[in-house]
């Protein structure tokens, strides 16, 4: 099966504050630092050609998110993340057993699915712009690493998208607890393949905000990862081969 075109159009109709909202959020968590301050209002607008009116939704949104705050005279200022709330402490899966795996795919299979559903209900188009964005990113040609780290910011963009403060610290902490298994998944190019495909079956339903659908996309996307890990050797023994034959992956 062929990786969807991570060009195509993706099925939502276009917000334009939520785009903005996607946007400053990329800018405010790569660029700046707490305390750091907004261009005004004025420049804002002629930057992205919108109204005050779009503009002011776009920063409701990203204040709903806890990342900036709006004083009266003072503008809008860049807030520090919160604390961890959990407090866990991570441990390495580098090399896990098949049991030490399996363990993986339960606790994803039991956390996951939910959130999804949860995220379909209550997504706003903030959140639809971020996923819509990692997704724009996301390709079978990015190295291992690159596609785990997409496949991390899209699941949290999911957890996010609960509106559950808390629900969203339990995926962070659990996407560190099972980084090593993931990045194993991303090792094959089907691998990272099969990843982006889910990730798109999982925006489309969110997008539509179908909960029922979500939930049934992301145990689908979690049992194919099981199966990926499960036939990593044979997976990459085939890559290899059909590369060594001048064959396409």
């Amino acid at each position: 099966m062929q990786a969807p075109d991570a060009t195509a159009v993706l099925p939502r109709p276009r917000s334009i504050s939520g785009d903005v909202a996607a946007r400053l959020e990329r800018h405010i968590t790569t660029d700046l630092s707490p305390g750091d301050r907004l261009p005004p209002e004025r420049e804002l607008c002629t930057t992205f050609g919108i109204s005050r009116a779009t503009l002011r939704e776009a920063m409701h949104a990203l204040e709903g998110r806890g990342l900036v705050e709006r004083r009266p005279g003072r503008g809008t200022t860049v807030l520090a993340p919160p604390p961890d709330a959990l407090g866990v402490q991570f441990v390495a899966t580098q090399g896990a057993s098949a049991a030490e795996i399996a363990h993986v795919v339960e606790l994803r299979r039991t956390v996951e699915p939910a959130v999804a559903e949860l995220a379909a209900r209550r997504a706003t188009d903030l959140d639809l712009a971020l996923l819509e964005q990692t997704l724009l990113e996301s390709h079978a040609g990015l190295t291992a690493s690159e596609a785990l780290e997409l496949d991390i910011r899209f699941h949290e963009q999911l957890a996010a998208a609960t509106g559950n403060p808390l629900l969203a610290s339990v995926c962070e902490a659990m996407n560190h607890l099972v980084h090593d298994v993931r990045l194993r998944s991303h090792v094959s190019r089907s691998g990272r393949r099969n990843s982006i495909e889910g990730h798109h079956r999982l925006y489309a339903c969110v997008a539509a905000h179908d909960a029922a659908g979500a939930k049934q996309a992301m145990l689908t996307h979690l049992g194919e990862v099981a199966d990926v890990l499960a036939g990593l050797d044979a997976l990459l023994a085939a890559e290899a081969s059909a590369g060594a034959g001048g064959g396409a992956a």
